[in-house]
């Protein structure tokens, strides 16, 4: 059993509750014993099926060219790019991974192209970054640690909007092992980016040792790309604080991100009548799990989203 964190209790987040070995919890799994089947009857029962849609993406996503993640950097860093955000139905999401298999490659990791993120933001106590985006603030920030499970590695990373809307976001690399804590070399990490994109001559209204862990995102992403254009697609959204959690939409959160701001996805979504949505991950969940937050930017994608 893993030993917790003065962090993890402390604030609970990151922490999964654990079930007793004795529950008396029945899994509904009907082995033929008790019903006098023969045991050699494969009775087609699987103890951890993939529900029918997420099994259907799985399957488009496995006939599609893959890129490895190396590859992908080299292609698409994209460090520096305009980003938008929709709400896909998984029915279309799922044709247009079809329409537009023959252009776009898909991230694969040993044999795998759905993997679990899971991502800690950042705050001041009285939650300034997230009331600079309630404000419309044009020079925003976000601090979080992303884990990359399935591979066992983590970054630290500064998310800044410009004045141009553009999105920059700087990283490095972080312990696996500590998600809910920002290092000596992490402080003075966030603190560099706070200081040069404020600009050296402005007070800066936050500094790194006033940073705690404030929410936790937990979800399933797909990445693709084509040329210097990238998609990333995230599935079973769920917003945690160590207190509550709050699930997402049924819909996938689809980022088209480009330099030139506009990719075949953009056109495609639009032709199909979805709207793009001004939306953070970070935003919707602290309002959702936090309800003295003012939530006035979001309160209708919340509405019909995550309600």
């Amino acid at each position: 059993m893993r030993t917790l964190t003065d962090t993890e209790r402390e604030t609970g987040i990151g922490v999964t509750p654990e079930v007793p070995a004795d529950t008396g919890i029945q899994t509904g799994i009907n082995t033929g014993v008790d019903a006098g089947l023969d045991a050699r009857v494969d009775t087609g029962i699987q103890t951890s099926a993939v529900p029918a849609d997420l099994a259907a993406i799985d399957a488009q996503l496995a006939g599609m060219e893959p890129i490895s993640l190396d590859e992908l950097n080299a292609q698409a860093r994209l460090m520096t790019r305009v980003d938008r955000k929709y709400f896909v139905p998984r029915e279309l999401f799922l044709q247009l991974l079809s329409a537009t298999e023959d252009d776009f490659k898909v991230l694969e990791i040993a044999g795998k192209h759905r993997f679990e993120y899971r991502t800690v933001y950042f705050d001041t106590p009285e939650f300034r970054f997230f009331r600079d985006h309630v404000q419309g603030r044009r020079q925003r920030f976000k601090v979080r640690t992303r884990t990359y499970v399935d591979s066992g590695t983590s970054h630290l990373e500064v998310k800044s909007k410009g004045y141009r809307g553009q999105t920059v976001k700087q990283r490095i690399a972080h312990p696996f092992d500590r998600p809910l804590e920002l290092t000596g070399s992490g402080q003075n990490f966030v603190g560099s980016v706070l200081d040069t994109r404020t600009g050296a001559s402005a007070r800066p209204r936050y500094t790194a040792a006033d940073l705690t862990p404030v929410l936790e995102t937990v979800y399933d992403r797909v990445t693709l790309t084509h040329d210097h254009q990238r998609l990333t697609c995230d599935l079973d959204i769920e917003a945690r604080n160590g207190r509550r959690s709050h699930g997402g939409p049924r819909d996938v959160l689809v980022e088209t991100k480009s330099a030139g701001g506009v990719s075949i996805w953009d056109d495609l979504l639009q032709q199909a009548g979805i709207r793009e949505h001004k939306v953070s991950k970070y935003c919707v969940g602290a309002s959702l799990l936090n309800p003295e937050l003012p939530a006035n930017p979001w309160n209708r994608t919340i509405r019909r989203y995550f309600r």
